[in-house]
C-alpha cells in the first residue's frame, strides 16, 4: 500500500482541503502517514499571504525530497495559485495544483499511479467524514475574497466570493456529528459574506441549529462589517453557538485603515464589539493587528495601543508588516525600518498578553464548558481541552473524558491558560 503524507501552510480553510485530499487519496488505497514519516508521496497546502509562508512551504517541499528522494512532491494552495511558473521550474517539486484546480488534484496525481482508478472520487460534492488527528471539525462554507485590502493577496490566490450549498454544509456537519465530535468550526476566507439562494450567515447558523444536532458551532473569523444585530441576536439565545468571536482590525488609526483599503473606522469597530460583549454572555473577542505599515508613524502606532487598551478586544494576533510584491502596499512610499516594526510588535503583544490575562481573571467564577481533546498535555500529563469562549483549561482526569464536552472549575491562571478541576 503506497503511503501519502501531507502538510498544511496557513488557515483553516487549507486545513480543511488539505483533509478532503486526504480522505480521497485514502479512499483510492494510499495509507496516510505523518509529516516527519517517510512517504511514497508528499503533498504541501501551501500559502502565500505573507513572504514567510511562501518561504515555509517552500522550505516544506524541499525537507520532502530531501526525506525520501524518490518520492513524488506536489504542491497546492494559495503559493500554487500565484506564482505557478516559480515552483514549476524547481527541481525538488513533480506537479503544481492551483487552487483552482484543486478539486481535480487526485485526478492529476493519478498520473503518478495509472493503475487507480482516480476518477470515481472526483464526482458531486463530497462531504468530510474526520479530520487527521483533530478534536473539532471543520466545515467550509465559503471561498474567495472581493475585500480589496492594499496589503493582501488573498483574492489572487483564492479569487471572487462564492458561498458553499447549505444543503451540502448541513449533510457534512451532520456526518463529522454522527463520527462523534462534538464541535463545527465554519471557516472560509469571507464567511461573513456567506450567501446563498437568500441565505446570510445568520440564517445558515439558524438551519444548523434546526438541522443538526452537534453539540457546538463555532465561527472563525468575521469581519466586524458582517456582525450584525440579527447575528449578535441569534448568538446571545443560542449557547451552541460559541461566544467566541474573531474580528480582524489591522490598526487603531483611522489614517492607516484608509490607506489599507479597510472597509470601516475606529467608531464603527468600538461601537459592534461593546454591543456583542453585552449581549452574548461570557463573549471573547479577539482582533488581528499588522504593525509597521508604510506610512505608519509613531502617533498611528500610539492610537493603535490606545484603542486597543480602551476597547473591549480580550486577545490579540499581532503580525509584523512585510512586503509582499503582488500586493498594492509593495509600491507604497514610506517604509517603516525592521527593528521599528520588531519593537512595535513586542510592545503590542505585550499589552495583548495583558487584556489576554485581565479576561481569564474575569472567567475564574465560572464553570467552563470544556471540550477534551484526544490526548493528554506533554509536559504535565493532564487533560486538555478548549472552552466554549476559547480559553485552553488543563485539569486531572482519565482517558474517558476524551472527546467530551465537561464543566471545569477554575482553579488558577498559568502560562496564559487556566487550569481547574472537572466538576463531580
Amino acid at each position: 500500500m503506497p503511503k501519502v503524507s501531507l502538510y498544511t501552510v496557513g488557515c483553516k480553510l487549507n486545513q480543511y482541503e488539505t483533509e478532503l485530499i486526504a480522505q480521497k487519496m485514502i479512499d483510492l488505497g494510499f495509507e496516510r502517514v505523518d509529516w516527519a514519516e517517510r512517504a511514497d508521496i508528499y503533498i504541501i497546502n501551501s500559502c502565500s499571504v505573507t513572504l514567510k509562508a511562501a518561504a515555509d512551504s517552500r522550505r516544506k517541499l524541499f525537507a520532502a525530497k530531501r526525506s525520501a528522494p524518490d518520492a513524488k512532491v506536489v504542491i497546492t494552495g494559495c503559493y500554487a495559485q500565484i506564482q505557478p511558473e516559480l515552483l514549476d521550474g524547481m527541481p525538488d517539486v513533480d506537479l503544481v495544483v492551483s487552487n483552482d484546480n484543486k478539486d481535480k488534484i487526485i485526478s492529476m496525481i493519478s498520473q503518478f499511479y495509472p493503475e487507480m482508478r482516480a476518477d470515481q472520487y472526483e464526482n458531486g460534492n463530497p462531504a468530510l467524514r474526520s479530520l487527521y488527528k483533530h478534536s473539532r471539525a471543520l466545515i467550509k462554507i465559503q471561498d474567495g475574497c472581493n475585500q480589496k485590502c492594499s496589503y493582501c493577496v488573498i483574492p489572487l490566490g483564492r479569487g471572487e466570493e462564492r458561498s458553499r450549498d447549505f444543503r451540502d454544509i448541513i449533510e457534512e456537519i451532520r456526518l463529522v456529528s454522527s463520527n462523534q465530535y462534538k464541535e463545527a468550526i465554519l471557516t472560509g476566507v469571507h464567511i461573513g459574506r456567506y450567501k446563498f439562494e437568500g441565505n446570510n450567515l445568520t440564517s445558515l447558523l439558524s438551519r444548523i441549529l434546526d438541522e443538526t444536532d452537534i453539540e457546538r458551532i463555532r465561527l472563525s473569523s468575521v469581519e466586524v462589517n458582517e456582525i450584525s444585530d440579527e447575528l449578535i441576536k441569534l448568538c446571545a439565545e443560542n449557547n451552541r453557538i460559541c461566544p467566541h468571536f474573531h474580528i480582524p482590525l489591522q490598526s487603531g488609526s483611522d489614517r492607516i485603515l484608509r490607506s489599507m483599503n479597510r472597509p470601516y473606522r475606529t467608531e464603527r469597530y468600538k461601537a459592534v464589539i461593546e454591543r456583542l460583549k453585552s449581549k452574548v454572555a461570557n463573549s471573547m473577542v479577539g482582533a488581528d493587528i499588522i504593525v509597521g505599515f508604510p506610512g505608519e508613524e509613531d502617533d498611528d502606532f500610539g492610537k493603535t495601543m490606545e484603542f486597543v487598551d480602551n476597547s473591549k478586544i480580550d486577545y490579540l494576533h499581532v503580525f509584523s508588516y512585510s512586503d509582499h510584491p503582488r500586493a498594492r502596499s509593495f509600491n507604497f512610499d514610506r517604509k517603516v525600518a525592521g527593528n521599528t516594526i520588531k519593537d512595535r510588535n513586542k510592545i503590542l503583544t505585550d499589552l495583548g498578553h495583558r487584556k489576554w490575562n485581565e479576561f481569564l481573571e474575569s472567567q475564574l467564577k465560572r464553570e467552563l464548558p470544556v471540550l477534551f481533546e484526544k490526548r493528554f498535555t506533554k509536559d504535565s500529563g493532564l487533560l486538555t481541552g478548549l472552552s466554549d469562549n476559547y480559553i485552553r483549561v488543563e485539569c486531572s482526569g482519565g482517558a474517558e473524558s476524551f472527546n467530551t464536552i465537561q464543566k471545569v472549575r477554575p482553579k488558577e491562571i498559568i502560562d496564559g491558560h487556566i487550569r481547574g478541576e472537572l466538576k463531580q
